[in-house]
């Protein structure tokens, strides 16, 4: 995503006996494994909200497995990440429609992938592969990267839901918005007059749209993802590890919970299909154990240190690093770093 990428693939320090080709290409494809599976997670929990999952039902066995290796824990337990390529790629053919946007015409996808396929097989397996294997993975990698980057940018495209009372879920947390919209002119909006301080903890909501859905944003009807943005006010920080444990047994409902720079803000991302008494509820139950776990002061963790704890938690917990939390359509740039 920046010029270091390309640093941190393609300039490992040599390791006796171990081709340097075949370590680049082990981290190549692990960038596109990775952004693989987090692809295919969003626009299935879209598509299926709690129910993302009902393909996976048969990686039980291998989390289970790993999980009982209680001496030497991870934080994985997104189905995803036990599933075999075979498996993620078969998601996609059956739900290509979410994918088209983001991905080379299907018979083109689908040929490459054979390509790709076998020389992930020649690096898993301990063959020296051909010469060209990282040259062609990364060709590979440069013609999906705008795709890519079309995926990671259109999940933070979010914008207000206008007018809030055309909507139950904005219309319900709008008394929590220290500085809501209003219309100042026949169909124009802003954001106009004093913030309200006495809210300890602000509440926004947005919705974005993902590009394969179409119609308006309805909450019960797939598509979409509500936007909760909850932040401290008067100086204030939230109590970010006993808030995440607070709230731990929410989490299944939610697509990504994402760490702030500092302990003061929160973002929450649920899927409409949830609809509107499920999402409220659960954001209900959000905003009052951050009121419950405010702090005075919210400085005490700077970025590195929210992004160590997004790593300690599963998948749908990011740090203010990942470009999910961050990259706008406004930010151009190489995703794959290629």
């Amino acid at each position: 995503m920046t010029d270091t990428t390309e640093t941190q693939c393609d300039d490992f320090e040599p390791i006796a006996d171990v081709p340097i080709q075949s370590v680049n290409i082990y981290a190549r494809l692990w960038q596109l494994e990775t952004w693989l599976r987090t692809m295919v997670y969003v626009e299935l929990r879209a598509l299926l909200g709690d129910d993302w999952g009902q393909e996976l039902d048969n990686n039980s066995n291998s989390l289970h497995a790993d999980k009982s290796l209680t001496h030497m824990p991870t934080p994985e337990m997104n189905a995803l990440s036990y599933s075999q390529l075979s498996k993620l790629l078969k998601l996609v053919e059956g739900h290509w429609d979410c994918f088209a946007s983001y991905l080379p015409p299907q018979v083109l996808w689908t040929a490459k992938l054979q390509e790709i396929a076998q020389i992930r097989h020649r690096t898993a397996h301990f063959r020296v592969g051909h010469a060209d294997d990282l040259a062609r993975l990364k060709q590979f990698l440069r013609d999906i990267d705008k795709g890519f980057w079309r995926f990671c940018t259109s999940y933070n495209d979010v914008d207000p839901i206008l007018p809030q009372s055309s909507d139950p879920v904005a219309a319900h947390f709008l008394p929590l918005d220290p500085l809501p919209w209003v219309e100042f002119e026949e169909k124009k909006w802003a954001q106009i007059g004093v913030r309200d301080k006495t809210l300890p903890v602000g509440l926004s909501v947005r919705a974005g749209r993902r590009p394969w859905a179409a119609g308006p944003l309805i909450a019960g009807a797939p598509g979409h993802l509500y936007d909760f943005y909850l932040f401290a006010q008067d100086g204030r920080g939230f109590d970010m590890r006993s808030l995440l444990e607070r709230t731990r047994h929410r989490h299944p409902h939610l697509a990504h919970l994402c760490l702030g720079s500092d302990m003061s803000s929160v973002r929450l991302t649920v899927p409409s299909l949830l609809g509107a008494g499920a999402i409220i509820a659960l954001v209900e139950d959000f905003h009052g154990a951050a009121v419950n776990e405010l702090r005075r002061g919210s400085d005490s963790f700077d970025p590195a240190s929210m992004n160590v704890l997004a790593r300690a938690w599963p998948e749908y917990v990011l740090g203010p690093e990942n470009p999910l939390t961050f990259l706008g359509p406004g930010m151009e740039c190489s995703f794959f770093g290629v």
